[in-house]
């Protein structure tokens, strides 16, 4: 009788550990992938991100006489360049543009200033004007790893605002934004 007890034991154990391994796999999900693959001559150095240019006090005798202020040299740095993909890179500078002037970006007065007949243009390192919205002159990288891209920025005086005497002085801040063009 215990021969015939034994399987009958091992028999109704079985569906009882059956259970025990099935919950150890459970279905799983869906896994759904994205990315893009750029190339980039080169990386924006983080210090880069957000320039700040100061122009300090500009005399309105200064703007009266000669129409616009002193450049104010800025740097783009770029990290991480290789000429392997392409061979040189532009700037393009834009913003709200003043609708009194021609390629300049509009100001905007600091309360409680009044501040008024101006606007910022850019140019490059050598003077030549750059105009906004249209790429600056090409600029090859280097096999080197690092460049610094040079430009100047100026405060001019409106046209109508210098005849009509008509420029208001006060603290002003203007935001303009730059893309990189690789070629």
């Amino acid at each position: 009788m215990r021969q015939w007890l034994i399987p009958v034991a091992v028999i109704f154990s079985l569906p009882l550990s059956l259970p025990a391994q099935a919950i150890g796999e459970l279905i799983g999900g869906d896994m759904n992938f994205r990315g893009t693959v750029i190339a980039h001559g080169c990386s924006v150095v983080p210090a880069s991100e957000t320039i700040a240019v100061d122009f300090g006090e500009i005399s309105l005798r200064t703007l009266y006489a000669q129409r616009k202020s002193s450049p104010k040299k800025f740097i783009i740095a770029l990290q991480d360049c290789s000429n392997a993909i392409f061979n040189a890179v532009t700037v393009t500078f834009s913003g709200t543009k003043n609708t009194n002037m021609t390629d300049r970006i509009m100001i905007t007065p600091v309360a409680p200033n009044t501040v008024s007949g101006i606007g910022i243009g850019f140019e490059e390192e050598d003077g030549t004007a750059i105009l906004l919205d249209t790429p600056s002159q090409a600029v090859t990288i280097p096999d080197s790893t690092t460049m610094q891209l040079s430009f100047n920025a100026f405060v001019e005086a409106e046209e109508d605002a210098l005849n009509n005497s008509t420029l208001q002085p006060g603290e002003f801040k203007a935001t303009a934004y730059y893309t990189l063009n690789y070629q």
